[in-house]
């Protein structure tokens, strides 16, 4: 009886390992393309994430986050924060649409300036299949849609700033 509890147990615990290896394949298969850096002239940077987001979403805006939005600085810090992201899956005729939009905000304070500078905006993307189709290919819209929201973002940023 212990020995079947115990083969059961171990069955568990690699299923458990590999569905989390395939999860961390999955993060690390999702590909962003090429964007151009965002320089800000402080010495902190900090991201807030809403919690609604969803996770392929999130680590997409935390890789580009961290990997291109530098800090050259020696005072002050910038807040940027990523909320209200909306989803939204229509039928059309002989396919279906995807809108995507989120809202951001950036507070750049700089202390010894007694400086503040607030940016806000708003990015939209939507993305359409039609014809038959399957969900991996409705998926891969979708990934797609995501994708160009950031690319979005990381423009509407940059011009701002």
């Amino acid at each position: 009886m212990i020995i079947k509890i115990i083969n059961y147990f171990y069955f568990l615990l690699i299923i458990l390992l590999s569905s989390c290896n395939q999860l961390d394949a999955k993060k690390k298969s999702i590909k962003i393309p090429q964007l151009n850096i965002i320089s800000f002239d402080v010495v902190e940077k900090n991201l807030q994430i809403d919690k609604e987001i969803p996770p392929d979403v999130s680590y997409m805006l935390n890789k580009w986050f961290n990997e291109k939005v530098k800090i050259n600085g020696i005072d002050g810090k910038i807040s940027f924060k990523i909320t209200d992201y909306n989803e939204k899956i229509t039928t059309i005729s002989d396919g279906k649409r995807i809108d995507i939009s989120l809202k951001f905000s950036a507070l750049i304070e700089k202390p010894t300036l007694s400086k503040k500078k607030f940016i806000d905006g708003e990015v939209k993307s939507y993305g359409a299949i039609e014809g038959s189709f399957s969900m991996s290919d409705f998926d891969e819209i979708i990934r797609k849609t995501q994708i160009d929201v950031i690319l979005r973002l990381s423009r509407d940023l940059g011009s701002k700033i």
